[in-house]
């Protein structure tokens, strides 16, 4: 008695994706560029900062959920991040992010948007977020008290830092 061809399934002598994955594990990978030294050449699409900047946004969210806050990314190039609507309305919302240490226990933080050439913020931004990855720390500051293109952050508790006072301080969003 033939069995029905209909209701059997062939077997499958060679897993391609499966063997693809294995390959991309291994350091052996042996790909038509030198993606080495395209990476240390910085023609990567993605550079460090800019992966910090992601992290940074996708915690913004984190945050904002936690706190029922509902962000929003705009759909086409904005000086600002997010709209994010709150207690305290509607706030546009720009995110910095910053590993590099200035001391031993302050942080620099680039403002400045876009080009290299802009000295300053967009006005019609609200708040600006900065984040501290290696500390897990926001500074959640309103833009009018941001005058130049860096910010030394000091997360010390002892600090007298200008924006000490916005560590941690999500208050805005409720005002």
């Amino acid at each position: 008695m033939g069995g029905n061809t209909l209701t059997q399934q062939p077997e499958i002598e060679y897993d391609y994706y499966l063997k693809l994955a294995e390959l991309y594990d291994t350091i052996d990978l042996d790909v038509p560029w030198d993606w080495k030294q395209q990476h240390e050449d910085s023609y990567m699409p993605s550079s460090k900062a800019i992966r910090t900047g992601a992290l940074a946004e996708q915690r913004f969210i984190t945050e904002c959920l936690e706190r029922d806050f509902e962000p929003h990314t705009p759909v086409t190039p904005m000086p600002w991040d997010f709209i994010v609507t709150c207690p305290a309305g509607i706030l546009k919302v720009q995110i910095k992010a910053s590993n590099t240490k200035h001391t031993a226990n302050t942080y620099l933080v680039g403002t400045a948007s876009g080009s290299a050439h802009k000295s300053r913020m967009c006005d019609t931004i609200d708040v600006v977020g900065c984040y501290i990855p290696p500390l897990d720390t926001w500074w959640i500051i309103p833009r009018h008290e941001i005058a130049g293109k860096t910010l030394k952050l000091n997360p010390d508790p002892t600090s007298k830092g200008k924006h000490k006072k916005y560590q941690e301080n999500w208050s805005i969003f409720y005002e």
